[in-house]
């Protein structure tokens, strides 16, 4: 029961943390001009927070009530509404890049967006998901290049990387020493 509360304590510390580093960055980007007039394309990398629909199909996050509010149905977004990704494209003018797994069932034209790789559960290293870490996504973004986007789509878009506690939790869920932790700090 003692390692529970110290689980517990260690992820209530990072999450406070998180936000609070978080609204310290927030605060220091909002005061800064920049021109988003020329992005183009987003590309989104990370975990569920940014995931808007690689989740596989028996996911709790294709069930209610995920989804309600935003976009009245299920969508594969771990969230009853709007996520990261979303507010990012919002503010460039674009639409939300479609969800890597659903690239082959849309029109190409939609694709002019970019494209989202984020799945929920991963991190950089090898989560509990059996969802594609964060090498493996930025693999299959490269396999996208020359295929679908050009070198030269890059120069007018952004990406979006979304890395939150699933590395943490899986380092303290499967007790590897301590003296490893600093693959997760450096």
């Amino acid at each position: 029961m003692n390692s529970l509360v110290k689980l517990f304590a260690s992820l209530l510390l990072f999450f406070f943390s998180s936000s609070l580093f978080g609204e310290i960055n927030g605060a220091e980007i909002s005061s800064q001009n920049h021109d988003l007039s020329s992005i183009k394309k987003l590309f989104v990398f990370g975990d569920s927070y940014a995931d808007t629909g690689n989740a596989k199909n028996d996911s709790g996050a294709w069930r209610y009530p995920y989804g309600i509010t935003f976009p009245g149905h299920p969508t594969g977004r771990n969230s009853d509404g709007l996520i990261s990704t979303d507010f990012l494209a919002k503010l460039l003018g674009l639409k939300s890049p479609i969800a890597y797994r659903l690239k082959d069932k849309v029109d190409k034209e939609r694709l002019q967006y970019g494209m989202n790789f984020a799945y929920g559960g991963t991190g950089v290293f090898d989560t509990y998901a059996s969802n594609p870490n964060m090498t493996t996504q930025i693999f299959l973004f490269e396999h996208r290049l020359g295929d679908v986007y050009s070198q030269s789509d890059l120069s007018s878009s952004l990406a979006l990387v979304s890395v939150a506690g699933n590395d943490y939790a899986t380092f303290l869920l499967t007790k590897r020493p301590f003296y490893v932790r600093k693959h997760y700090l450096y």
